[in-house]
């Protein structure tokens, strides 16, 4: 057993020394390879790193588009669409029941005041008034045998009492028979359109149910609705506008408009107001209630009007503000920088600055979404 131990530690002692002299010998060879591999290996990671390390950064001047804000009298206007409206409209109905006999009218008519438009069956009305009749009659007489009896001191002041009572009561059922007679007929209560019917003859109808529309053309009106910022103005100085319409069925005709009403209570989804027109002058007998219009709305000339500075629309900042804004740039330094305005209205592709902005500066008409406050740019467009 000793002896295999001596065996096994004899080997451990050929193997280290064999090892040993192998490393002796191969170091000479391997250690220029290794020194080579290390220092190309270092190059390579030298020279990764830097290529691999960022840029400088070099800011490029972003070129934007400019404009020079124009001085100039403008003629401020805005096309709207209207719709022709009659005077009054009224849809006339009997006040009591029967049956219709005879229906005068059709759709389209005009009429006069005072013509008869529907009639009812009048045979149980004038029964009616007949019994009334001979009712106020009987109580006429009664009366004065009583008013007789009673100055003779035969009849009681009691009976006279009562008969007084009978005739009052005998007249008025008399005026409500008459009443009801004369509610047979329907006739106009102005010179009117017939804009249409809505029953036909012989039909029993009911008290309140519509036999006709009336339209009162004696003056037509032209309704549209003015988006709030020419409320405003229009509210407070009507005549600092000059409208006109014209109707695309009725080609050539032009009609000059004057206010008649405007409403106070806003549309709640559009936020407009309307406002009723009249129009005046001879009106065309083509024109009729329902047409459609287009309404052109301008300032009212002025000698002495001032100028109005102008630029393109493409330069107003429509980025979520509180306000609209315009970048403004500065020849002398090259840089832009954001100003808040207030604009007026649009015309064409151009739009009215009211503040904030003055005549002759130059503004970026194009490329302002790529800009910040200060920055330098390059110019085109001038």
């Amino acid at each position: 057993m000793n002896s295999n131990r001596e065996t096994r530690s004899l080997k451990r002692i050929v193997f280290v020394i064999a090892v040993a002299a192998v490393s002796a010998v191969a170091v000479p060879f391997v250690s220029p390879f290794l020194t080579d591999v290390l220092a190309q290996t270092a190059t390579d990671t030298l020279e990764a790193e830097v290529d691999t390390r960022p840029a400088a950064n070099v800011e490029r001047p972003v070129t934007v588009e400019v404009t020079r804000a124009l001085n100039r009298v403008v003629s401020q206007s805005r096309s709207v669409a209207g719709r022709v409206e009659p005077a009054r409209t009224v849809d006339l109905a009997f006040q009591i029941p029967g049956q219709i006999i005879r229906l005068e009218v059709e759709p389209g008519d005009t009429i006069r005041e005072g013509e008869v438009i529907a009639e009812l069956d009048q045979i149980d009305f004038e029964l009616a008034v007949d019994r009334a009749q001979a009712s106020y009659d009987l109580a006429n007489s009664e009366l004065a045998r009583a008013s007789d009896l009673a100055d003779r001191g035969v009849a009681s002041d009691a009976r006279l009492d009562t008969a007084r009572a009978q005739f009052v009561q005998a007249g008025v059922a008399l005026r409500e028979a008459e009443r009801r007679l004369s509610q047979t007929k329907i006739v106009a209560p102005f010179d009117a359109i017939v804009a249409r019917t809505f029953v036909e003859e012989y039909v029993n109808v009911t008290s309140a149910a519509p036999v006709a529309r009336l339209q009162d053309v004696s003056e037509m009106r032209l309704v549209i609705s003015l988006p709030e910022e020419l409320a405003a103005i229009a509210r407070s100085a009507p005549d600092a506008f000059e409208i006109v319409a014209t109707f695309p069925a009725v080609p050539g005709y032009t009609a000059p408009l004057v206010l008649r009403s405007f409403a106070t209570d806003a549309d709640r989804t559009a936020q407009t107001y309307d406002v009723e027109f009249a129009i005046t002058g001879d009106i065309d007998p083509r024109l009729l209630p329902g047409m459609t219009a287009d309404v052109r709305i301008s300032i009212a000339a002025e000698a002495d009007r001032p100028q109005s500075v102008i630029v393109p629309v493409s330069a107003v900042d429509t980025t979520s503000r509180t306000e609209p804004s315009i970048w403004i740039y500065e020849e002398t330094s090259g840089q832009v920088a954001r100003r808040a305005v207030r604009l007026g209205l649009p015309i064409n592709n151009e739009i009215v600055v009211l503040d904030g902005l003055k005549g002759n500066e130059l503004v970026v008409s194009g490329g302002w979404w790529r800009l910040r406050d200060n920055q330098t740019v390059t110019v085109s467009g001038l």
